[in-house]
């Protein structure tokens, strides 16, 4: 086996023999040890990323439909209070307008109490007067 040069390197065909017999054992050995735990591995991690991306567009999906509940519900609450606000307002205004409605009652009976009042003490003045 002759040495020839190839662009000025000399080249050596039994050293080439050699190392292609090597380089193919070796490949031989990494697939049969090596390549196919690496391509499991890989295969592993592809599948957990895909499990991944699911379970993010799942929590998404929900993280949606809360959102929109939410709203749902804080539309419905704000309702509520104006509704509870409108009637305690409307409920203030009618206990307020008792209130004054018996000040008046009771302004009234005391104005007429007091009248009945004077009028006694001046026929009793009269009485005292005339006897």
């Amino acid at each position: 086996m002759g040495d020839i040069t190839l662009f000025g390197i000399p080249i050596s065909f039994g050293t080439m023999i050699y190392q292609a017999i090597i380089f193919t054992v070796l490949v031989f050995i990494l697939k049969k040890l090596v390549f196919k735990k690496l391509v499991n591995i890989l295969d592993n991690r592809k599948q957990h990323i895909e499990n991944q991306l699911q379970l993010t567009e799942k929590y998404k999906l929900d993280a949606e439909k809360n959102l929109e509940t939410s709203e749902i519900i804080l539309k419905q609450a704000r309702a509520d209070s104006r509704e509870i606000r409108k009637h305690s307002e409307s409920e203030a205004k009618l206990i307020l307008q008792e209130a004054k409605d018996k000040a008046k009652q009771i302004l009234k009976e005391a104005k007429e109490e007091a009248f009945l009042s004077r009028s006694r003490s001046f026929s009793q003045k009269d009485q005292f007067k005339g006897a």
